[in-house]
């Protein structure tokens, strides 16, 4: 009799004893069985898992000309799930050898289902000099090959309760040799037995009975998948009936082939800190790298046998029991013909390569939370939760992890040069913030909201509100500046001269009277001088000639709203954003074209299907003359002004900045960026106590040590005049164009038309080496009229 006639009779004996003793029963067992039915439908018929959505970082372009150490490639890789092997043995994907003496490293890259289309999978064979990309190819046709582009990076994920991280797979997708070494490590009659395997089961009952508890389990891998579906993990003959019971039914209404694609998506295989690993193919990648399809007999075997006990044979953890399960199961697929005894020496001779454990995580928890709190105005919670949404975004994880030592770093540096800054209390402890992006694209590179997110969740770059004191102060120059080109009756230029003395200002019945830091004035001063060293007097008196409403337009343009009409604007008296200042600065940086700060590039279904892609929109705010000639003041602000200690720190780039630092010394800031870069950092105490620090002192190292590592891997850009610009060397003493004895000189921008044409008439030979008295007007106005 066939054990599926045997299981038949067996189930309608109990049930005819069951009818005879007690009837009534018979129909509770009828509506149980039914009750049964319907769940095991439901469940196959169903949503079988919920999902969560991962977010990952952006993709990494490499191309010849950048330095791998500059990259953190080799961090990279070992994020990714990389892992190297001697040269000459780069075989499958996920694997890399690197040779410093030859000059050369191969890498065989993994394939990746990007949005809009797949890439990698292929071969690659980097020349190197140094640590420098000197040349790739293709590791196969040996032809050149220009760029190369690294897979986005796992940071995140959204869910509920825990974390069961899968990637759903067709039974086709898997190697039949992966299904075999699972059939022989649990249940090699799998295709014979109809749910539940009568011989397996009186065995193991046998040894429950006779040790007088639960212990054998006897499971099929039917019931197995019907246990983990619905069942919980408790050892009692009550849930062993039901569940065999579920298994009959499942056995019944579905083929083999739907159950063990059931089983292969849905068994437990590990824990990577707050992820659990389902399925076959998130084991293959978590633990070898790899896919299904590239591992090894003996790496299939090695996950089949973690099934029975994924952490007591985790071959991270505990690599002698899981090589000895391993070849437990290569015995058992031995004896039940699924390979050869030459296939068996090979993969029992085969040393155990699970992948070294990268302790460092990826993950960046301010920009995280910035992402799911975008993502949760726009997709319903289930949706984020269980539908396996894929979701790339903006950010560069090496670029992240650079902000967040820079910023590490020089807190803890401030706070050892100023032991008055030291708190004992978490709370209370000195904070700083960063964000970065690429002002032509709008990619937010880096976000870290603090000092330590396990601390505080606070995220100062998009909650915090904060006085940015003189980053504020390029508002007011780009007013005078832009009345200037739009034909305005007064004319303010970079060389213009303004007088840095003590002012009142008077509005209404009131009066305001700014300060210089440390009460320093400086007399006749040009405005490119006056806004390097940040001169609060000179800032004010401009914007008493240019007006309130220039410039409270002006803010209104690069972002900053609708601002009170009090003079104290002017020098940041309001509360803004490290990430409003930002987007102002990015303003400035993509010559007058803004280009709103974006995280998530696009959102992808579980079927690869683009559900939501970024659209670049651009809007030309200032225009490329004005945004220019700001761009010039501000590099003067890095050469020669208070910005300059990023200089005297190294950074040597084409850049520039302003410092921030408020009245009360409560605020200290940084905003910079090169062409291609901008980077806006924040200092001071979340309770708003006296920092006593200038953003020069306090803000400006954070953004040097950032700036310096994380451009170094990009091209060395300059600033560019647009069409409409002359730059012209002059004597700022006479307002004519230097000659070579002028003792004075600077380099000065001006709109076309606008630029001086005369030689300085004072400074003609060697022997009128002297700076000229020349009396400037006491308004602003362009360098002496030498045209006239």
């Amino acid at each position: 009799m066939s054990p599926r006639r045997l299981l038949k009779f067996a189930l309608i004996g109990v049930g005819a004893i069951i009818l005879f003793a007690v009837p009534p029963t018979l129909w509770l067992f009828f509506s149980y069985y039914h009750q049964l039915e319907n769940e095991v439908v439901a469940r196959f018929s169903g949503k079988r898992w919920n999902i969560p959505s991962r977010i990952f970082s952006d993709s990494i372009l490499i191309y010849p000309g950048q330095n791998l150490n500059d990259l953190g490639f080799f961090e990279r890789l070992a994020r990714l799930n990389y892992h190297p092997v001697d040269a000459g043995k780069v075989a499958s994907r996920g694997e890399y050898s690197f040779d410093r003496k030859r000059g050369k490293l191969d890498i065989f890259l993994h394939s990746f289902a990007y949005p809009y289309g797949p890439f990698g999978g292929e071969l690659v064979e980097l020349n190197l000099k140094g640590d420098t990309i000197d040349s790739m190819s293709d590791g196969v046709t040996h032809k050149p090959v220009f760029s190369i582009e690294l897979e986005p990076e796992l940071i995140s994920g959204i869910f509920e309760g825990e974390w069961e991280q899968r990637r759903l797979v067709r039974l086709s997708q898997i190697p039949p040799t992966m299904i075999n070494a699972i059939l022989a490590a649990e249940d090699h009659r799998f295709y014979e037995h109809h749910g539940v395997d009568i011989v397996r089961t009186i065995k193991a009952a046998y040894i429950d009975f006779t040790s007088g508890h639960v212990r054998q389990g006897g499971s099929t891998l039917t019931q197995q998948l019907m246990k983990n579906f619905f069942l919980t993990r408790e050892r009692s003959y009550k849930r062993k009936v039901k569940e065999a019971m579920m298994a009959y039914i499942a056995e019944r209404d579905y083929s083999k082939d739907e159950i063990l694609e059931n089983y292969i998506n849905d068994i437990y295989l590990g824990q990577r800190g707050q992820e659990g690993i389902y399925g076959v193919w998130e084991a293959s990648e978590y633990y070898f790298s790899k896919e299904p399809r590239d591992l090894t007999i003996g790496e299939m075997a090695t996950i089949a046998g973690l099934i029975s006990s994924p952490n007591r044979l985790n071959p991270l953890h505990h690599p002698d029991a899981a090589r000895t399960r391993r070849d437990e199961v290569l015995a058992s697929m031995l004896e039940d013909g699924y390979i050869d005894k030459s296939a068996y020496d090979t993969a029992v001779g085969e040393p155990l390569h699970a992948r070294e454990v990268y302790a460092e995580g990826n993950d960046a928890p301010y920009f995280v939370d910035y992402v799911k709190k975008e993502l949760a105005e726009r997709y319903p919670a289930e949706v984020l939760n269980g539908e396996g949404l894929r979701i790339f975004t903006s950010l560069d994880v090496h670029m992240e992890k650079l902000a967040e030592a820079s910023i590490a770093h020089n807190l803890s540096d401030l706070e050892a040069k100023h032991p008055k800054l030291a708190r004992r209390e978490t709370k209370d402890r000195l904070e700083s913030c960063l964000i970065a992006l690429e002002p032509q694209s709008g990619k937010i590179r880096a976000m870290a909201g603090g000092r330590d997110y396990h601390s505080s969740q606070f995220n100062r770059v998009t909650q915090s509100k904060r006085q940015p004191g003189s980053v504020f102060k390029p508002v007011t120059y780009l007013a005078a500046f832009d009345e200037t080109l739009s034909g305005g009756a007064e004319k303010f230029l970079p060389t213009s001269y303004i007088e840095d003395a003590p002012f009142t200002w008077q509005y209404g019945d009131m009066s305001w009277t700014p300060n210089n830091y440390r009460d320093r004035f400086f007399g006749h001063v040009t405005l490119e001088f006056a806004l390097g060293e940040s001169l609060n007097s000179a800032t004010a008196r401009l914007a008493n000639s240019v007006g309130l409403d220039r410039i409270r337009a002006m803010a209104s343009k690069l972002g900053f709203g609708d601002l009170p009409a009090y003079p104290s604007i002017v020098l940041g008296g309001i509360e803004v954003s490290p990430m409003q200042v930002a987007r102002a600065y990015a303003i400035i940086a993509n010559d007058g074209m803004e280009i709103q700060p974006y995280a998530v590039t696009s959102v992808v279904d579980e079927n690869n299907k683009v559900i939501e892609g970024h659209e670049l929109a651009a809007q030309q705010v200032l225009s490329p003359e004005l945004a220019y000639m700001m761009q010039f003041m501000l590099e003067n602000v890095i050469d020669h002004g208070t910005g300059a200690g990023a200089r005297a720190m190294g950074f040597t780039r084409p850049a520039a900045g302003k410092t921030g630092t408020t009245n009360d010394a409560k605020d200290a800031w940084f905003a910079g960026f090169t062409p291609n870069l901008l980077a806006v950092v924040w200092t001071g105490f979340d309770q708003k106590e006296e920092l006593g620090l200038t953003g020069a002192q306090a803000s400006l190292p954070t953004w040097t040590t950032f700036m310096k590592a994380a451009t170094a891997s990009r091209p060395a850009l300059d600033f560019t005049a647009p069409p409409g610009i002359v730059e012209e060397k002059v004597d700022p003493t006479t307002g004519y164009k230097a000659t070579p004895y002028c003792p004075v000189t600077m380099m000065g921008v001006y709109p076309q038309g606008m630029a001086p044409t005369k030689d300085c008439p004072y400074h003609t030979s060697p022997t009128s080496l002297t700076a000229v008295d020349h009396k400037m007007p006491a308004e602003p106005n362009p360098v002496a009229d030498p045209n006239d």
